[in-house]
């Protein structure tokens, strides 16, 4: 009664761990950036780290993205919303795909 183990009443969170970033990196958005419809456009794009500042990243897109009647190439996002894409092979080509090489 006394020395009784304690009751679990909580399950363990898991946290995906956020990607160590440095400026020349090319990571890809997860899911929509926001909830404006110019951030559809965003939806698993992709892009270069320009500078990283605390929880501040500024990317520098492959593609263009047109907002509030403007074309922009770079996007400020938070490491939360990005996966780093790490190169692949000597010529250091990025996978685009996220399925195994086993096929």
């Amino acid at each position: 009664m006394y020395d009784a183990d304690p009751i679990p009443t909580r399950r363990p969170l898991t946290h995906d761990e956020l990607p160590q970033l440095e400026p020349g990196d090319y990571v890809r958005l997860q899911g929509m950036p926001g909830d404006l419809p110019s951030h559809a456009q965003l939806e698993g794009a992709f892009g270069r780290v320009v500078h990283v500042a605390g929880a501040s990243v500024m990317l520098e897109m492959d593609e263009p993205y047109t907002a509030g009647g403007l074309t922009h190439r770079t996007f400020y996002g938070s490491p939360y919303q990005l996966k780093k894409v790490e190169p692949v092979g000597r010529m250091g080509a990025r996978n685009l795909f996220d399925e195994p090489d086993d096929a």
